[in-house]
């Protein structure tokens, strides 16, 4: 049973990273163990499930996303039985949920007093990711949940927009700079779209965190647009310029006594709007 576990565990690993070598690396194994192992796999369910690209990098097969994804569901089945197990006394279940970095801050705690009293089992987990990254921790079946502040889709998740957040100018109105989030951040958009439309040609000062664009900002440092719930009463912002964007919930299923899919229903039916 021990080796099939490790067979399983290595075919997961080797979808999501696509090399063997890196496989081996993160399994503490050698690499010709990836290789055998997974050979091994292949005989005995009898399909194919990577196309060999070179010694290190494969490309999965239609065989191996379906296996991928079945593989994930019985992972979160024995999890799921083993956090029961070892909770038995308490019934607690582990729910991890990711947000991206503004949904973290200007939703997630209005709501979470009120999950934790309507769930009192769920032991909560918060992660902090930009959006893309929170799609991928879903697909990897590393949350339970998520909120995002991106449309993004997935075809085996529910989405379906929560709150509506309005972004604004803010800053001196002759600041020198432009302070912008990373490539993957939801509001990189609306910045790059607003500089356009206006022809700005400023400086652009990459800031990986909107906590510290707010303190640039509070020092009189930089213009940039972000939430108006981030803002503070001492930092300028333009009344007559913004954007209206959603933040999205994205929910999967769980094994089915999990307390994850009352919680599910829960937040669609309290809190979707639109």
């Amino acid at each position: 049973m021990a080796i099939i576990f490790q067979r399983y565990e290595i075919f997961l690993r080797a979808y999501e990273l696509r090399n063997f070598t890196e496989v081996a690396n993160m399994l503490y194994i050698s690499q010709p163990t990836v290789s055998v192992q997974l050979k091994k796999l292949e005989e005995e369910l009898q399909v194919s499930l990577f196309i060999r690209q070179g010694p290190k990098e494969v490309i999965p097969t239609k065989e191996a996303d379906f296996l991928y994804s079945q593989l994930l569901t019985l992972r979160d089945e024995w999890t799921y039985m083993v956090e029961q197990l070892q909770n038995i006394q308490t019934m607690k279940e582990v729910c991890v949920i990711a947000c991206s970095n503004t949904c973290a801050t200007n939703f997630v705690p209005k709501i979470f007093k009120q999950l934790q009293k309507e769930f009192p089992t769920l032991q909560f987990e918060i992660r902090q990711a930009n959006s893309e990254k929170v799609m991928d921790l879903m697909e990897k079946h590393k949350a339970h949940i998520g909120f995002i502040e991106k449309p993004l889709m997935h075809d085996r998740f529910d989405r379906f927009a929560i709150y509506e957040d309005e972004l604004v100018v803010a800053g001196e109105a002759d600041a020198e700079m432009w302070l912008m989030r990373e490539q993957q951040s939801g509001t990189t958009y609306y910045n790059k779209l607003y500089l356009e439309e206006r022809n700005i040609q400023l400086p652009v000062i990459e800031v990986t965190s909107n906590a510290v664009i707010v303190a640039f900002l509070k020092e009189g440092i930089g213009k940039t647009i972000l939430s108006k719930e981030l803002l503070r009463d001492d930092i300028p912002w333009n009344k007559e310029s913004s954007y209206k964007r959603y933040f999205y919930c994205v929910t999967r299923k769980h094994p089915t006594s999990s307390a994850v899919n009352d919680l599910n229903d829960y937040i669609k039916e309290k809190y979707k709007i639109n």
